[in-house]
Order: structure tokens, then C-alpha cells, then sequence
């Protein structure tokens, strides 16, 4: 006879018109998170519409709308998103990744972290795109200042992610370890790193946007080619379609890093909860 006792009853839950409610619940989420889009472009096309604000200083959103198509489909858009995440990328990868390693280093190790700490505290604060200039004397005109820029600026959030992330590593975890017979080497791949992961995660999202904010701010500066060379020539030009288009397009593209990085991120924590 197969004994009840101690086990929990499983109950299937009630499936009312078609739709359970975890579907429900689901429907109504994604509900939440569009509606203050749809709000907010509502009341654009309306006070444009309507006059309220001028179409000069700020199309309707159905012009942008039209413009971004217009751009889309002619290549013109893409042809200038290719050079800017090239450059991105490079810069991110670079700059993140070295920051990483050397985040780990510093997180390990008390005396590397004594030495380096006041040269991160004294120049964390620099604000990177005044870098600019300096890598324009040191590098020249081309993409070596621009992608320079980046690896500045994406550097920083990562390097204090991985730190902090490494220090906050609960010791007892690390003791538990060490007394089950653990190496220096198996602490630190098997402990300390998958530990320290959320955190450095969260420096990679913060690199991530600032890389982007860089490389449409230099490329508007310096640039002959880019979506911040073409967002500069459209605000010349007062091409105000053209230069809301390339903001849409700037954020769309800033949606696909940050899903991207979830993806990763779920990828790397199979055991996150959160994720």
C-alpha cells in the first residue's frame, strides 16, 4: 500500500475561461509594463496634435515614428549602428573584462588592495570624457580615442563591483571550505567567484550603459561616423525627426544590451533566485 503520510497534496490549480492564473498573472504584468509606454506616447501625438508644443522643437510621434523606418529600411541606420557598436563593443570588452581580472586580484589579495586603493579612489571621481583630449594628443583622430574613452569609462563600475563583490564573500562559507580540505584554488573558483558573481554582474549593467552614453557622446564630438556623428549632423541641421529616430533607436539598442546581459547573467546563475 503506498503511505499519504507526509506528503504534501498536490493541487492543480483552477483553470477558469481557457487561462490559468499563473497566466493571468502574467498577462496582466506585461499589461503593467507597456501601459506607461502607451500613456506616454498618447499624450506626445496629442500635444503635437493639438498644437501645444510646436512640431519644430518636437515632432509627433508618428513622424519620428516614420522618419525611423525611413532610415531603417534605406540602411542608413544600420550602416551607422555597425561603427558605433563595433566601437562599443571593443571599448566594453576591454576595459570590462581587464577590470575584472584585475578586480579579482585586488578583491584576493589584502596587500594589492592597500597599494591600489588610493590610486582608484583618486581617479574614480575623474570625469572620463574630459579624458577625451588627452587621448586625442596621445592617440590622434580615428577610432583609438573613442574606443580609448570607453575602456575608461566602463572600466571603473566593473573594477568596484568586482571588489566589493569579492569582500563580500561570507566568510564562513570560505572557513567551511578551507576545513573540508579545500585549496587556495578551489575556494576561489568553487567559493569566492560564483559568490561575488551578482555583484560584478551589476557592474557589468552600470559598464555596459556608460559605455553606451560614451560612444554617442564622443562620436558627436570627434566622430565622422557613428549614431553620435549622426545624431550631431540631424541637431545642426535641426532635423528633429532625424535626431528623435536616433534617440529611439540609441534606446532600443540599450533594451537588446541589458537583455542580452540578463541572458548571460541567467547563463552564469543558474541558481539566482532573482533570475
Amino acid at each position: 500500500m503506498t503511505s499519504v503520510t507526509g506528503q504534501r497534496a498536490r493541487v492543480a490549480a483552477p483553470v477558469i475561461g481557457g487561462r490559468s492564473p499563473g497566466d493571468a498573472g502574467a498577462l496582466r504584468r506585461v499589461a503593467l509594463s507597456v501601459m506607461p509606454l502607451l500613456v506616454t506616447v498618447a499624450v506626445w501625438e496629442l500635444i503635437v496634435r493639438l498644437g501645444i508644443v510646436k512640431a519644430l522643437f518636437l515632432p509627433a510621434f508618428s513622424s519620428v515614428l516614420w522618419k525611423f523606418w525611413e532610415i531603417l529600411v534605406t540602411g542608413e541606420l544600420l550602416s551607422h549602428f555597425k561603427i558605433t557598436v563595433g566601437r562599443m563593443l571593443l571599448g566594453y570588452v576591454i576595459g570590462a573584462g581587464g577590470a575584472v581580472a584585475f578586480g579579482l586580484a585586488i578583491g584576493l589579495s589584502a596587500p594589492l588592495r592597500l597599494f591600489f586603493s588610493p590610486l582608484i579612489a583618486a581617479t574614480y571621481p575623474l570625469p572620463k570624457i574630459a579624458l577625451l583630449s588627452l587621448f586625442l594628443v596621445i592617440f590622434g583622430i580615428g577610432n583609438a580615442p573613442i574606443v580609448a574613452s570607453i575602456v575608461a569609462s566602463a572600466m571603473y563600475p566593473v573594477l568596484l563591483n568586482t571588489i566589493t563583490g569579492i569582500l563580500a564573500v561570507d566568510p564562513i562559507l570560505i572557513r567551511a571550505a578551507r576545513n573540508l580540505g579545500a585549496n587556495r584554488f578551489q575556494v576561489t573558483t568553487k567559493v569566492v567567484l560564483p559568490g561575488a558573481l551578482p555583484i560584478i554582474f551589476g557592474g557589468l549593467r552600470m559598464g555596459a550603459a556608460v559605455s553606451l552614453i560614451v560612444v554617442v557622446a564622443v562620436e558627436m564630438y570627434i566622430a565622422q561616423s557613428g549614431v553620435g556623428y549622426l545624431l550631431a549632423w540631424a541637431t545642426e541641421f535641426f532635423k528633429t525627426d532625424l535626431l528623435y529616430a536616433n534617440l529611439m533607436a540609441i534606446g532600443i539598442f540599450g533594451i537588446v544590451v541589458f537583455k542580452a546581459l540578463d541572458v548571460l547573467e541567467r547563463w552564469a546563475l543558474p541558481w539566482n533566485p532573482e533570475k
